[in-house]
């Protein structure tokens, strides 16, 4: 037989039991009111123009029918593939629950109109579409972010650091590579291609005419690909002198000519390319791929001649 106090147990468990169950659905309803949606509702082929701003300025870069372009580097292009990346970053940006939302928490969290780490506006025929501010940093690869004329801030997967302002740190590094290469003529050599096979002729001074010499085919596809893979690091200072620098120059048929001319000065590398109006800087790296190739290294050896003996050796055992 249950006495009283078992019965008022049972009904004890059974308050407990419906207010677990109410709080449940109660959070559970707060939690799917949430709206979650783009911070930006654009599209990423809409947008034309990214202005970024901190401390140190602003970089604007352009889209146009050729593709993204650096005004500030005289319309150089920019790095197509970094563009998408940051646009989709942005675009793919969703309100969650905000962790704060008070007009002083701003300044705290580096995200108001006059204290930002970042301050990003995407802009679509002039017409601004979205401004963020992108503050200080909760975790790896995350920032707090507030859309300009909201209160909310957020903390979402964005990173800061993906938003330079220095406009060499947009530029597309491969922008002077040559593709489908028919022709390449050095100081000493020209190599031309025929249906994909090289040949190699001289065209050394005290040859009287141009002479076919046997190719090396592992040297000449080297040539052909450090032309095609061949990267800057930066854009010259303007008041670089080159005048007495050691130079040589490459002339590559593409189908059209295209001259290039190589620097070296105090251990510093340079290239330029005929039709862009820059110097630009070069790694020792891919200099030495191009200025080490001539006719000798382009050229098979020529194995009737007799061998050269070394210093100090003899030809007889």
């Amino acid at each position: 037989m249950i006495n009283s106090k078992t019965s008022w147990l049972f009904v004890l468990l059974g308050l407990q039991m419906t207010l677990t169950l109410t709080i449940f659905a109660y959070e559970k309803s707060t939690t799917g009111s949430v709206d979650v949606k783009p911070l930006i509702p654009t599209e990423a082929e809409v947008i034309d123009e990214l202005v970024i701003s901190d401390n140190a300025g602003e970089l604007r870069l352009n889209k146009t029918e050729g593709g993204w372009v650096i005004p500030a580097l005289g319309g150089l292009a920019a790095n197509e593939i970094k563009l998408t990346t940051v646009l989709s970053d942005l675009l793919n940006l969703k309100s969650d629950w905000p962790v704060a939302s008070a007009t002083g928490s701003r300044s705290r969290f580096e995200v108001a109109e006059d204290k930002f780490n970042r301050r990003v506006d995407l802009l679509s025929s002039n017409a601004n579409v979205g401004r963020i501010y992108v503050g200080t940093s909760p975790g790896f690869k995350k920032s707090h972010v507030r859309l300009d004329g909201q209160k909310n801030i957020y903390s979402l997967a964005l990173n800061a650091y993906d938003f330079p302002t220095e406009p060499a740190d947009w530029l597309d590094k491969s922008l002077i590579s040559v593709q489908n290469i028919s022709s390449i003529e050095g100081l000493d050599f020209k190599l031309f291609s025929e249906n994909r096979e090289w040949s190699l002729i001289s065209t050394e001074n005290e040859v009287e005419a141009e002479s076919i010499v046997e190719v090396n085919k592992e040297n000449a596809n080297a040539l052909d690909m450090a032309l095609k893979t061949l990267t800057v690091l930066s854009v010259a200072d303007k008041d670089v002198n080159l005048a007495d620098s050691k130079s040589f120059r490459l002339e590559v048929f593409a189908p059209n000519q295209i001259t290039f001319t190589f620097f070296e000065k105090e251990d510093k590398y340079y290239v330029t390319r005929s039709g862009i109006d820059k110097i630009f800087t070069l790694s020792k790296f891919n200099f030495d791929k191009l200025s080490n190739q001539n006719l000798t290294t382009l050229s098979e050896p020529d194995t009737d001649k007799t061998p050269v003996t070394p210093a100090g050796q003899s030809n007889s055992d």
